[in-house]
């Protein structure tokens, strides 16, 4: 049966614009005027003979046709680069941006990062921290290193990395504290704490069978990172995922106060579209990642 093909050109054209949300943007990555490309996308809508984008004042959003239609042209477009880059021997070189936490990015990633790096010389990491949900394709991220384990639709979600929890705090502070010899003893302390859902001080208070009764006291920061750099400036107790702080506690700028540990739990998975998956850069790095935490099984989720 004879195929019926668009113009390559238009095909590129409105991939591009879909997947930025902008004709200026896809003209940017392109290298086209940005005229070039609202007329590449007219000439498609015209061969289809659908609406792809609606147009108003603020820019340009997607129709619902144009949304199935982007989705499946992204799918070939992957393929057919992944084809080329095979059959060329450049298919695992070029850049890949990785999104993560910033307390993952500083406690976990960037002291090991390097070792990536000369495994890989060919694949330009660039790294990027955000605590905010990113959309694929749309935010220019290859991988995502999520919270938790949350399923999403058409996205592979693989944990691997899981954690207790347990008190922690520089080791000036803990000469310079009143008598710390049981759990109850941390309410009349400094506790550190995460401005967000995931803070579990109640739980471990629970473990340790020792509940406050008092509202805890302390301060608030936006995420664990600045919580545990709090803790190492002597501003407190912290409470530590073990994972993330292993390099704290070996050079001692950091103090484990009591054995008690909450249940491990699995902090991180690598996320990315599941048509994404076999992208060789991708792969490259999902392996790595898991034989970094294959010799440290007390961070392996179950």
């Amino acid at each position: 049966m004879k195929r019926k093909l668009p113009p390559f050109a238009a095909v590129r054209a409105f991939e591009a614009a879909a997947r930025h949300g902008s004709f200026k943007a896809a003209a940017e990555e392109l290298n086209v005027t940005q005229s070039s490309i609202s007329h590449q996308v007219k000439g498609l809508e015209d061969f289809l003979g659908i609406t792809l984008f609606d147009r108003h004042a603020g820019g340009v959003s997607l129709t619902r046709r144009g949304d199935e239609y982007c989705g499946n042209l992204t799918a070939v477009l992957d393929s057919l680069d992944s084809a080329t880059r095979r059959v060329t021997g450049t298919e695992a070189g070029g850049p890949l941006a990785v999104c993560a936490t910033p307390a993952f990015t500083s406690r976990w990633l960037l002291p090991r990062l390097e070792s990536f790096s000369r495994g890989f010389p060919e694949i330009e990491v660039e790294v990027i921290t955000s605590d905010e949900p990113i959309a694929f394709p749309g935010d220019g991220v290859d991988v995502l290193i999520q919270y938790g384990e949350v399923p999403q639709e058409g996205i592979a979600v693989e944990p691997f990395l899981a954690s207790t929890r347990f008190p922690v705090c520089s080791p000036a502070y803990l000469d310079d504290a009143p008598d710390i010899r049981e759990p109850r003893d941390l309410a009349r302390l400094t506790l550190l704490r995460d401005l967000n859902a995931y803070d579990e001080w109640a739980d471990w208070l629970a473990c340790a069978d020792a509940p406050l009764s008092t509202p805890l006291r302390g301060p608030r920061f936006a995420h664990c990172d600045l919580t545990l750099r709090a803790a190492e400036e002597g501003q407190g107790v912290a409470l530590a995922y073990g994972a993330l702080i292993d390099r704290e506690l070996a050079e001692g700028r950091l103090v484990k106060l009591f054995d008690i540990e909450t249940a491990p739990k699995v902090i991180y998975s690598l996320t990315c579209p599941e048509r994404w998956s076999n992208r060789p850069r991708i792969a490259a790095f999902r392996n790595w990642v898991f034989e970094q935490v294959a010799d440290a099984p007390n961070t392996r989720p179950h």
